[in-house]
């Protein structure tokens, strides 16, 4: 399916198209490769929470601060 095919579909039928994909993506993550580079950073913000130099945040804490802004 084209780009353009995409852009001529209703919302309803893109939402429906969006709720397909990741639910294909969902059920085959274990047979996605990740980029090592993704891995790096994933573990060098790991490591950073670990050693206190970042923290982590919930998510309703931080949807909390935005507002506020």
């Amino acid at each position: 399916m084209a780009v353009i095919e995409i852009s001529k579909l209703s919302k309803r039928e893109k939402f429906q198209l969006m709720e397909a994909l990741w639910e294909d993506m969902r059920l085959n993550a274990d047979q996605m490769e990740i980029p090592q580079e993704h891995i790096n950073l994933l573990d060098s913000r790991r490591r950073a929470v670990e050693t206190g130099e970042d923290s982590i945040f919930e998510w309703d804490d931080v949807k909390h601060l935005l507002r506020e802004k």
